[in-house]
């Protein structure tokens, strides 16, 4: 993890190294992957722009699967497929390391070389087993054609059911056995309610691949002495959902039913204060359901499932704020959630119920479906080949489509050019124009019967055409004698 800063000048430095050990010392695990990367001890010329001052180097250095930064409290948070920590940049140490692996977990482990290996033993195996299974069923009804037509319908009548498990699939308790249980799948700051209703303290919540939510009370110095200091951490809740599905997103909620704001954009006004008066409430997001708690309790309140009604499982979960298009004050808060099918759900805050569902990217698009993204305005953008992405707007206010004015002149021949009128623009004004262009084809209409009614000037135009032409033959005789 890189920590940078922006300069306007160049500055030649030496980053500073900090190795995080997240297993902590435990026994029976041992890294199968790659070693971590080495750091130059030397300083470095960086030009202008964003610099590294600060570096965070996991021990095993897996993939990290979640970080977060909050700039006012000058802390960073990160997660592996091993655990969580959390760094101070300012004093540039290390506060919290949190190891979540269960004994169950050898292929975190092993890398991810090592698990394309596993996965192709565990195909191996299944396969092996599906022939086993139909040789031995072959031998024992050899001898009854009748016996065996019954065997291969309840066959193909269990693969059909298979086939059909995921649309029908009820929300269910999932072993605790499963591999990467612990790896941490996002990481969320708040300042609410862990200890008592009456006093609100900074807190770290990770949820994990397992279905289990660990929360942290932190405890930050005054500003004139956070440089000096210590912050400190200390375990304040733990929730385990029932079902162990992959928890996604971590939302937690003011006094309002509105999302707690990025506390840089309250610093600078550019969004409102939470309500810190009433109760605060926790959003659970996994894979298959939205659970609402409460706090400092956490006791549950109210979920909505999403697996157990169509099938789908959230993959992208983001919050979004849609304003009013007639209304410049009135807005409303939700969460923006993509799932396995490709399909968008707007879901409503606190209440936790389906607004809207539209079918957003094609289910067989799974890296467009990774790669998707959204803003805190109700847009998305995800990839639609490596080099192209889609953009997409679920707001009524912030709308996708160009806006723009192209000035095309009336009247070619005149030098005057005028404007084409929006929508609003007068009746009257599109009545005379009306009126005019009717003015000028009765013109032209008049001009056309005298010409071509009038002998005289019929008379002129055909002794200039036999002029013309006897000018033309004299012209080639000359031509010719000559």
């Amino acid at each position: 993890i890189l920590v940078l800063e922006l300069n306007d000048e160049a500055a030649e430095q030496t980053v500073e190294a900090k190795v995080v050990d997240l297993l902590q010392g435990q026994e029976g695990f041992r890294w199968k992957g790659h070693t971590r990367l080495d750091v130059r001890e030397e300083p470095v010329l960086f030009p202008p722009g964003f610099q590294p001052f600060a570096l965070v180097q996991c021990q095993p250095p897996a993939v990290i699967t979640a970080l977060t930064l909050h700039s006012e409290w000058k802390l960073v948070a990160f997660g592996t497929s091993h655990g969580f920590g959390l760094y101070d940049y300012q004093q540039k140490n290390n506060v919290l390391v949190k190891c979540t692996l269960n004994p169950s977990d050898q292929l975190a482990m092993e890398g991810p070389l090592s698990r394309v290996k596993s996965i192709k033993k565990s195909l191996r195996q299944s396969f092996r087993r599906i022939r086993r299974s139909r040789v031995s069923l072959r031998k024992h009804h050899v001898n009854n054609a009748a016996k065996l037509q019954d065997a291969n319908a309840r066959l193909e009548a269990e693969l059909a059911e298979m086939e059909l498990a995921p649309v029908q699939r009820k929300i269910e308790a999932r072993s605790s056995d499963d591999s990467f249980t612990g790896l941490v799948r996002t990481i969320y700051f708040a300042d609410t309610f862990l200890s008592d209703s009456s006093h609100n303290t900074p807190s770290l919540w990770a949820g994990t691949n397992g279905g289990c939510v660990f929360a942290y009370m932190l405890r930050l110095p005054a500003a004139e002495r956070r440089a000096d200091e210590p912050v400190t951490a200390q375990p304040a809740k733990e929730i385990q959902l029932m079902h162990r599905a992959p928890v996604v997103g971590i939302v937690v909620l003011d006094g309002h039913g509105a999302p707690l704001p990025e506390p840089l954009e309250v610093a600078h006004d550019l969004a409102r204060s939470p309500d810190m008066q009433g109760s605060h409430h926790l959003v659970v997001i996994s894979e298959e359901q939205f659970k609402v708690f409460t706090l400092p309790k956490v006791s549950a309140k109210m979920k909505l499932k999403l697996t157990a009604v169509d099938g789908s499982r959230v993959r992208r979960v983001g919050v979004a704020w849609f304003g009013s298009s007639r209304s410049e004050d009135y807005g409303e808060s939700g969460l923006v959630v993509l799932t396995n099918q490709g399909d968008v759900h707007v879901v409503s805050l606190p209440t936790v119920k389906m607004q809207v569902h539209y079918p957003c990217v094609r289910r067989e698009d799974v890296s467009g479906i990774a790669s998707c993204v959204f803003t805190k305005h109700g847009q998305g953008f995800y990839l639609i080949s490596p080099s192209e992405f889609e953009r997409f707007s679920l707001s009524a206010r912030v709308l996708v489509e160009p806006r723009c004015l192209m000035e095309v002149p009336l009247h070619t021949g005149s030098s005057i050019q005028r404007r084409p009128q929006l929508d609003g623009a007068s009746s009257a004004h599109r009545i005379t124009t009306h009126d005019s262009e009717d003015a000028e084809s009765a013109a032209r209409r008049v001009m056309e019967h005298a010409l071509l009614n009038d002998e005289k000037v019929l008379q002129e135009i055909q002794k200039s055409l036999e002029g013309d032409q006897t000018s033309l033959l004299e012209n080639n005789v000359k031509n010719a004698v000559a």
